[in-house]
């Protein structure tokens, strides 16, 4: 078992208007990794993609978010299922936002540092 204190867990910015913290993190076969992000009003970022499966879970705040070439606005508790090397990318957020994403197999670039 493993405890990791929210308040304990640093935040990395990933642009000025983005951040993350690593909640969970396992490797290996049925390896993942758990992120909580926040962003700004207003930020808004390239489309990327990645050989990982990822669900994203809208906590609160609202932004148009495109997943492939469809663009939908998401707000509090809808989730987004992305297959692995699938373009997306929220291409605005019209009210500050956080959600919890969620990557199997585990993102070696999300590793905690140790």
């Amino acid at each position: 078992m493993q405890y990791n204190i929210f308040q304990n867990l640093p935040a990395q910015a990933m642009t000025p208007e983005v951040s993350r913290k690593l909640l969970a993190y396992q490797e290996g076969e049925g390896g993942y990794t758990v992120n909580l992000m926040q962003a700004k009003a207003g930020a808004q970022a390239p489309a990327h993609s990645h050989p990982h499966q990822q669900v994203v879970y809208i906590i609160s705040g609202r932004g148009d978010f495109l997943c492939g070439q469809e663009t939908q606005t998401l707000t509090a508790g809808d989730v987004v299922q992305i297959a692995a090397d699938v373009p997306h990318t929220f291409v605005s957020v019209a009210e500050e936002a956080v959600w919890l994403e969620f990557f199997t197999p585990a993102r070696e670039d999300y590793r905690p540092q140790i």
